[in-house]
């Protein structure tokens, strides 16, 4: 077995770079290869992994960084069904790794995941990209939008960052008209201030947005939730937080394996942290398509 360690320098500011000894130190008496490679720019991930898999050496690739880094690997080897990834986080918020793992602690993974089995889940795709946790529309996309002004300060941290941007996206409050159509058969078409389609259960670095949701169920988790004044909004934030939100007289829950979004005007979309602006999506989960390392 071959071990590849992608390195995103830039993650958790520069968190994972730190890691680079904790990885020479596990491989030290293991007996088995690996390598280190530290991206240089975006889209350097996706190269590196490419490279590893074109390799004849059964390989496990392992990201080193938050979840766009990790995701960035996944749109590069989700075709190769046979390659097994792990997740070392060292980001922002790690809501992958979080719903995969136990623990989130980068040294306590490195020391069991290279000994560990591997499992299928299931993967999702919007359009053309694949995701492995939560693709969303509207409210928290315009976060994650937002979250990328905040952290370029080298006195914001990481949690500051997310709340920074969800406070000045409340004040910029915004709906989002949509025409959603769940496998073809149930459509909803209104006013939304947040529409998740989810694969895992958090987002937003520990937020629990689809309580319900498994990644091995061959199915996603549809949390839909109509545009509401400030003030409620306000209110139901703890709800949503927590995972206590299935309740709220504005949300409208479905599970199902396929969904088209349309609208007259470009909305966020947000997939795993990664961000674009899109008038038309579709959604389709990919029953264990993707294997993944887990203690």
């Amino acid at each position: 077995m071959h071990h590849v360690f992608i390195i995103n320098p830039t993650a958790g500011k520069g968190r994972a770079v730190q890691m680079i000894g904790a990885i020479k130190s596990r491989f030290k008496d293991f007996g088995q290869s690996f390598e280190i490679s530290i991206t240089e720019a975006p889209g350097h991930a996706a190269k590196i992994a490419k490279e590893a898999v074109s390799s004849e050496n059964q390989t496990r690739i392992y990201s080193v960084g938050g979840d766009g880094t990790f995701n960035e690997i996944v749109n590069a080897v989700a075709d190769y069904p046979n390659i097994e990834l792990g997740i070392i986080p060292c980001g922002l918020g790690n809501d992958t790794a979080r719903y995969l793992y136990p623990v989130i602690n980068p040294m306590k993974l490195i020391r069991v995941l290279p000994a560990s089995p591997s499992t299928s889940i299931d993967l999702g795709k919007i359009s053309d990209k694949y995701f492995v946790n939560i693709a969303s529309i509207g409210f928290d996309a315009q976060v994650v939008l937002n979250i990328e002004y905040f952290k370029k300060s080298p006195l914001v941290t990481g949690p500051m960052s997310y709340w920074l941007a969800v406070f000045y996206t409340l004040f910029k409050m915004k709906k989002y008209h949509l025409r959603i159509t769940i496998d073809g058969q149930t459509t909803v078409e209104k006013d939304f201030l947040l529409s998740i389609f989810a694969n895992g259960t958090y987002y937003g670095g520990g937020m629990k947005a689809a309580p319900a949701a498994k990644m091995d169920d061959g199915v996603f988790d549809f949390y839909l939730i109509e545009s509401v004044p400030r003030s409620q909004f306000i209110k139901h934030f703890g709800f949503f937080q927590s995972g206590k939100h299935n309740d709220l007289e504005e949300l409208e829950y479905y599970k199902g394996t396929k969904a088209l979004i349309e609208s007259s005007s470009p909305f966020p979309v947000n997939y795993d942290g990664e961000i674009c602006l899109e008038k038309r999506v579709t959604i389709e989960i990919l029953p264990k398509r993707l294997k993944v390392i887990i203690p």
